[in-house]
């Protein structure tokens, strides 16, 4: 199976500056060997499968083995397994992603071809249209949920695209009667309209009788507890410097975490160039599982510099701008271990 060559140093560049414009996606931890071999065996499984035309068998596997490792092939043969399912949404979906993982990654002709490929599942794609009435929109809370999922307020009236199938609709919100339906969306151009009604409001409960007059030998009632004293400015100032060395340090430790994975990343794309002769693809298993791993060290880094300078700016902000001074003596340090980073505050305020 041949993968192309990641253009690691190319990437490094663009995702820094795509993440500081953006802003950046939670990291997630970089897999152990033993996580990668089990992401290993439920690929080459699901490939297996995939042969003998058990796609339904398969899709599960790929789908936890990206969980475990991310990876662009992975995301491609996943794509594939769900438009073998009839599952024309989600293929589409995922396709598209991995057309924009491809394209930022530097892995052209991997981006084309996704970008085809979801280009001509799109006019196939079966559509859902969930609408609701003005009454039920302006009721406070008010929420609906399409297969347990919330449907946010901005896609109320507007066509998704959805997996064909059974799908379960409910409208709720506080005071009022639950509403839900099921509808059946079709196969290849179909679609669905289900309008929501106005909820019903629920009956009133029963008000408590009044309470009848005390009389002069009835007991007085104790005072009520006196109330605590509103925090002082003094207070506030020490949270808000508090949080800014907080904001801060953790923007110093993203930085260094940065710095450490993008010369990683470099390296470990190094290193794949020894089992990858000519550039352009590779043959040896050893040079495509490090090339995906300098991939995966270069997305960390982006995303670690992109939190790290945005946290370091907005912990300055909160420590000499927004909180009033006062003298105090906090320590801050960073921890960083073999799969985690974290930061260790401590000190006083006087």
């Amino acid at each position: 199976m041949k993968r192309h060559q990641r253009s690691i140093a190319r990437s490094v560049g663009l995702g820094l500056c795509a993440a500081l414009i953006s802003g950046a996606l939670p990291a997630q931890a970089e897999p152990s060997a033993a996580e990668k071999a089990a992401a290993e065996a439920l690929f080459d499984g699901a490939l297996d499968l995939m042969k003998q035309g058990r796609n339904a068998e398969a899709c599960p596997r790929l789908e936890q083995s990206y969980r475990i490792d991310p990876g662009i092939g992975t995301l491609l043969y996943l794509a594939e397994c769900y438009e073998k399912t009839g599952r024309t949404a989600s293929a589409w979906a995922t396709f598209r992603q991995a057309m924009s993982e491809s394209r930022a990654s530097g892995q052209a002709e991997r981006s084309r071809k996704a970008q085809a490929r979801a280009a001509r599942l799109e006019p196939l794609l079966s559509k859902l249209n969930v609408s609701v009435a003005a009454e039920d929109a302006a009721i406070e809370g008010f929420s609906v949920r399409v297969d347990g999922k919330p449907l946010e307020r901005p896609l109320f009236g507007i066509a998704m695209p959805r997996d064909p199938g059974e799908i379960a609709i409910e409208a709720s919100a506080p005071g009022h009667e639950t509403w839900t339906t099921t509808v059946k969306l079709g196969d290849s151009k179909a679609e669905a309209n289900v309008e929501v009604p106005p909820l019903k409001k629920l009956a009133a409960p029963p008000t408590a009788p009044p309470e009848a007059p005390r009389s002069a030998a009835s007991p007085a009632e104790p005072p009520a507890p006196p109330r605590s004293a509103a925090p002082s400015a003094e207070s506030g100032g020490d949270t808000t410097r508090l949080l800014g060395l907080i904001v801060g340090g953790a923007g110093v430790v993203g930085l260094g975490v940065g710095t450490f994975f993008g010369v990683k990343a470099i390296s470990k794309n190094g290193d794949a160039e020894d089992y990858c002769k000519g550039g352009s693809t590779c043959e040896d298993r050893r040079g495509v599982t490090l090339t995906e791993e300098a991939s995966s060290a270069a997305t960390v880094s982006n995303i670690a510099f992109g939190v790290g300078a945005a946290a370091a700016v907005g912990g300055a902000v909160l420590y000499f701008i927004v909180a009033p001074r006062q003298t105090s003596r906090v320590q801050v340090g960073p921890i960083v271990g073999a799969r985690n980073v974290g930061l260790l505050v401590g000190g006083t305020f006087e």
